[in-house]
């Protein structure tokens, strides 16, 4: 560097110590980035959110639940204004044009809700006459898993389980609990009917406002068709253990690697993928066994720090349907299913979820519906129990007793509800009308 002019060596020495002077900032900035978590950094954040970039990668497996994806839907929803009432049931397109116009604002509706206070049957009566919006779940969810699913917040300190809401123009919630308690709640917004003036629907009313149906819950929803299904067979899938392509989408599912050691089980004929802290068993006749030896070799549906307002339900079933979604998808499959109920202990911290089948929009009752058992540990399944079918229809249709025939021929006991479900007669499953009872 002799030949070198003095001002050039003194530009090169001040660019060595810029180098140097990033290089130490970079060594520092990855020496504190080493030493953060996502127990001290928001997941939703900018900073958790390249943290879990750089940490897990776009193919680490690792994704940001929103929770917002809905694991069940109305089985029935309905809108009353002042010229009428229009509705529709165990329709996929019908209920979702009504629940794509409504989601929105029901969701908001939901995050401004006061505190739930216990109701009468007379009071719910005389709502029912007025304006609003109702919908009815088959299933018995708590009311901030729905919130979640509109996009909305559910934050009240008591969040009851529910089957059936009615949003009145007035600004009122009345609320069917799963135990067929009624509560009502004050709104400070309300969906405005008006926003089903486009959608086509069913002519419908409630059974409070149709003479000779006092036997039924005031909100029960009478349509003035009627409703025909298709009866179906029930069968195992055809599961090909052999197939490296279907196992290795199945494998993955539940956080194996192509080359984790396996055997078939003399006993039972099922195929059994183990490591040192669980055990997957998959038989032919469709049934499938998943077992954590311990909480680390569980799968992690969540992290802690995710867990928002609605608390870790809302995670927990929405990792579990994107599960049950990849089995499904593991042997080319398409079935429909939807979250059923919950058992939740310490907050939530263990819980049991039950997922149940659907033909069309219409459940499967009894055990032959029921999808999977899935248990969580705080944020780690540990558990699942699956029973894995497809539904051929059998070429036989079935109309089912019509709603306002069914409210008038109601028995003493009640006062009771209606729904639709499939049943087992001998090999077939059977679509029927059936009364709903506390």
């Amino acid at each position: 560097m002799k030949h070198l002019s003095p001002k050039l060596k003194n530009r090169m020495k001040n660019a060595a110590l810029v180098v140097l002077t990033v290089l130490l900032v970079a060594l520092t900035g990855l020496g504190w980035v080493g030493d953060l978590n996502l127990d001290t950094i928001p997941a939703g954040s900018w900073l958790g959110r390249l943290y879990i970039s750089l940490s897990y990668g776009q193919g680490g497996g690792f994704e940001l639940r929103s929770g917002e994806i809905a694991a069940a839907q109305p089985a029935e929803f309905a809108v009353q204004t002042d010229a009428g009432m229009k509705g529709a049931q165990y329709s996929e397109s019908a209920v979702g044009a009504f629940l794509s116009a409504f989601e929105q604002p029901l969701g908001a509706a939901l995050s401004l809700t006061g505190e739930l206070r216990a109701a009468d049957e007379a009071a719910l009566a005389e709502a029912l006459t007025q304006p609003g919006v109702f919908l009815r779940y088959d299933a018995a969810l708590p009311l901030s898993l729905v919130a979640g699913w509109m996009g909305g917040t559910y934050t009240a300190p008591d969040d009851p389980t529910v089957c059936a809401l009615f949003f009145g123009a007035d600004g009122t919630l009345w609320v069917r609990a799963a135990d067929g308690a009624v509560y009502r709640a004050d709104l400070h917004s309300a969906p405005d009917p008006a926003l089903a003036d486009e959608i086509s629907g069913q002519a419908c009313a409630f059974a409070a406002a149709v003479p000779g149906a006092q036997g039924m819950r005031p909100e029960t929803l009478l349509f003035d068709g009627t409703l025909t299904l298709p009866a179906v067979l029930s069968r195992a899938p055809a599961l090909d253990l052999e197939s490296t392509g279907s196992l290795s989408v199945l494998l993955e599912a539940f956080g194996y690697d192509a080359y984790v050691s396996n055997y078939t089980d003399k006993t039972t004929g099922q195929r059994v993928f183990v490591n040192s802290q669980s055990t997957l068993r998959v038989g032919e006749d469709g049934e499938l066994s998943f077992r954590a030896g311990t909480a680390q070799g569980g799968l992690e549906a969540y992290l802690e720090s995710e867990i928002g307002e609605n608390g870790p339900l809302t995670y927990q079933v929405d990792y579990a349907r994107s599960l049950l979604e990849s089995v499904f998808q593991s042997f080319s499959a398409d079935a429909a299913f939807a979250f059923d109920s919950c058992t939740q202990v310490g907050d939530g911290h263990t819980a049991r979820l039950v997922f149940r089948y659907l033909v069309g929009s219409v459940p499967v009752e009894g055990e032959e519906g029921v999808l999977a058992v899935i248990d969580y540990a705080d944020n780690v399944l540990v558990s699942a129990e699956l029973h894995l079918r497809t539904f051929v229809q059998s070429g036989v249709s079935h109309t089912l007793l019509p709603t306002r025939t069914a409210a008038a021929a109601a028995a003493g006991g009640g006062p009771y509800g209606l729904a639709a479900g499939y049943f087992a007669e001998g090999t077939s499953l059977v679509p029927r009308r059936y009364y709903l009872t506390d």
